[in-house]
């Protein structure tokens, strides 16, 4: 694996001062790996909180890689909904991103991405 894909759970989790996800954060960051995450939990985190926020946060997303969604992330996010029904679409585009990038996603959504996958972290649970 090459690196870490954060989904948006983690770093919304971080922006709202969960000790967890700093924890997790420092300890990638320690490592020397880089974080990245997915055009479409950047959607996902800037569409929490309130308009007086989102500059704070675009600060604190600056920190990782940006994961644009191409057609090859598009087909397999649709593979993945085809062999998971119940995958939504937001998931699949994670997911399909850190697998085609060949990354770990750091997750604590165990329901769409459990433990025990391949390729799956899961540092804490709320």
């Amino acid at each position: 694996m090459s690196g870490y894909s954060l989904d948006a759970n983690i770093v919304i989790d971080a922006l709202l001062n969960h000790e967890p996800a700093h924890r997790e954060i420092s300890r990638i960051a320690g490592s020397g790996a880089r974080m990245w995450i997915s055009r479409m939990a950047w959607i996902e985190i800037l569409s929490k909180g309130n308009e007086s926020a989102v500059r704070e946060v675009l600060m604190f997303l600056g920190q990782f890689g940006l994961d644009e969604i191409d057609d090859e992330i598009s087909h397999r996010a649709a593979a993945l909904r085809r062999e998971r029904a119940r995958l939504k679409s937001p998931d699949a585009i994670i997911l399909a991103t850190a697998q085609l990038r060949g990354r770990i996603l750091v997750t604590r959504n165990t329901k769409d991405f459990p433990a025990e996958m391949p390729g799956i972290r899961v540092p804490y649970h709320i």
